[in-house]
């Protein structure tokens, strides 16, 4: 298992370094294919030269910065210079200067990589006419040599762009995977503001319910406390006074048909709190405003409504929702009137506020305007937003309440 593992750190060694290894290996062989030693000195300083070209090529990590390279680069160019001064190898420096050339164009930034390059051409040419060499190899290799600076520039600037793609499509995966994360937690939010949604209509109800009982509690209750009580003393007033037992028998059958009354219709308002889910909803989102809005906000019904679809409720509290709360942050009205009306099989919400919108100023549809526009159309409805002269908004929702034979729901 060792064994596999070292294997594996190996060749992916040659692979990051693969370039590296088969410029040392051309090294070697341009050492052995053009030297041709005569005396220790000169193999020495030949081994000397080539050690220092396979530490450039080998630099390690911590002395990689621009200086160290060019000190590296110089301090090898001398010592080629000297290698060819010294025994007159003309042709292993020439092959030796195109290593220092790419290396240049390679691994230094471009302006010190073309400096450092005509620099070390210049010098060349002038040792070389110092050391009475032909000025027709001269001008060849010289020329060579700034091709082949050329040429491993336009292969760097090709790396560069590589690397760049590469950096980029990195960079674009990273943040496709982050949007993706993104969308996934604004689906669960979605999710949990639409149970959030469902509940806060149960509280609504629930909280209609404990209203209807503290209202039981304090108008019945205290009726029929009060019809207990005289009904108690009835007897006695008989004994006493007959008119006055009349008139007291008559006050308690009024309360006790007041009682009934107040009765009735609150059984009457239990027994439609299901229906009415989405209108006692709508009526506590407005209440809960007008208890913390800086504007005054009224809330009509037009005229009595029939029982609406959960959906139907669930969209109409999030588009009030909504539009309430697009009035608070960016409307700066003084005044908000909600109507709600059903006519013709076709439920209707207007939300009018005076706020600063004008007709002057276009209506730029945000994530909050768009979010009620499609859930109006999830439930078959519209969105209209129209400005109210002189400056305000009119958000009109209409919604259909036929079911799939044509009659209207709860009708």
């Amino acid at each position: 298992m060792q064994i596999k593992q070292q294997l594996a750190k190996l060749r992916q060694f040659v692979l990051n370094r693969g370039r590296t290894v088969i410029f040392s290996l051309l090294l070697l062989y341009n050492f052995i294919g053009t030297s041709n030693t005569t005396s220790w000195q000169e193999w020495t300083v030949g081994l000397l030269v080539g050690c220092a070209y396979l530490a450039l090529l080998w630099l390690p990590d911590y002395l990689r910065g621009t200086r160290a390279r060019s000190a590296a680069v110089i301090g090898t160019w001398m010592l080629t210079v000297f290698y060819w001064v010294m025994f007159h190898a003309w042709w292993t420096v020439a092959a030796l200067i195109f290593y220092l050339v790419g290396y240049s164009a390679l691994r230094l930034p471009i302006q010190l990589s073309i400096l450092l390059t005509g620099a070390m051409i210049t010098a060349d040419a002038a040792i070389f006419l110092l050391l009475k060499g032909q000025p027709d190899i001269l001008l060849v290799y010289s020329i060579a040599h700034a091709a082949t600076y050329v040429l491993f520039w336009g292969v760097r600037l090709k790396r560069e762009a590589a690397e760049a793609r590469k950096r980029h499509y990195e960079e674009l995966r990273e943040v496709h995977a982050e949007l993706e994360q993104a969308h996934k937690e604004l689906q669960q939010t979605h999710q949990e503001l639409e149970e959030a949604t469902v509940r806060l209509l149960r509280f609504a109800v629930l909280e209609e319910r404990s209203r209807i009982s503290r209202d039981l509690h304090d108008s019945i209750g205290h009726g029929l406390t009060s019809v207990i009580v005289q009904l108690q003393a009835l007897p006695y007033i008989m004994k006493t006074d007959a008119a006055e037992a009349d008139l007291s028998l008559k006050t308690v059958l009024d309360v006790a048909r007041r009682c009934l009354q107040d009765v009735r219709q609150v059984v009457h308002q239990m027994a439609a709190d299901e229906a009415g889910l989405g209108l006692v909803a709508l009526q506590s989102l407005v209440k809960q405003v007008q208890e913390h809005g800086d504007f005054d906000l009224t809330f009509t019904v037009d005229r009595p409504v029939s029982k609406w679809h959960s959906d139907i409720s669930e969209s109409l509290y999030r588009i009030l929702q909504e539009a309430l709360t697009n009035v608070i942050r960016h409307a700066h009205a003084s005044r908000v009137d909600v109507v709600v009306s059903e006519s013709d099989g076709e439920l209707k919400m207007i939300v009018v506020d005076d706020g600063v919108w004008s007709d002057r100023r276009p209506i730029l549809p945000g994530f909050g305007l768009s979010s009620m526009k499609a859930r109006s159309e999830r439930v078959g409805g519209v969105l209209q937003i129209h400005p109210v002269t002189p400056h305000g908004l009119r958000l009109v929702v209409k919604i259909p309440l036929h079911d799939g034979d044509g009659q209207t729901e709860g009708k």
